[in-house]
């Protein structure tokens, strides 16, 4: 391993005695079938990434998969209580359901969408006159598939869900957001 590097999975391999593939299946959970790593050689590769301080490298392993098992929660501002409250509601409610977030903010969601992030994006509240680059963007995430929710009392579903506010409260709302992007990612 390099000075001053992060351990990669071929550090964890030399480290432990094992080939790069005994790894990725330890690592995985992937010993079921026909795979049989015994337990000793098992026990080596896990004392190795402790040892070594490793830790899996997600962008790398959702250009392998296709997926990042991540969704973007797009709001405003933190200062704000109604999205600080769908955050932390949406935040609470993805682990659930095998996803982690990623919470953005301001205009920062759109080049975390298209260096493809997250598997999909709920947007807090956009008004209808929204920054016409926002409205590109949705447009051109709907063209690439990427699954979108949009919080708002004036769009249209255009390629993307939208689920009004009206009188639901934060966590309701969220469920629901949350419940709609799934099915989306799910589809």
């Amino acid at each position: 391993m390099r000075q001053g590097s992060r351990p990669t999975i071929r550090d964890v391999a030399e480290a432990a005695g094992v080939s790069l593939t005994t790894v990725s299946y330890v690592l995985s959970g992937r010993l079921g079938g026909t795979t049989r790593i015994s337990q000793p050689t098992q026990d080596r590769v896990h004392a190795a990434v402790r040892e070594l301080g490793y830790v899996a490298n997600r962008s790398a392993r959702g250009m392998r998969r296709g997926r990042t098992d991540l969704v973007a929660v797009a709001i405003a501002d933190l200062e704000q209580p109604w999205d600080r409250a769908l955050a932390t509601a949406v935040a609470g409610i993805l682990p659930r359901h095998a996803y982690q977030p990623v919470i953005l903010l301001g205009d920062s969601w759109r080049q975390f969408m298209f260096s493809g992030g997250a598997d999909g994006v709920i947007l807090g509240s956009v008004p209808a006159d929204r920054n016409p680059r926002d409205l590109e963007a949705m447009a051109e995430l709907d063209a690439r598939g990427v699954a979108q929710l949009v919080v708002s009392d004036t769009l249209e579903p255009d390629g993307f869900e939208v689920l009004s506010p009206g009188t639901w409260g934060p966590e309701d709302l969220a469920e629901q957001a949350v419940s709609l992007l799934l099915a989306r990612l799910r589809g």
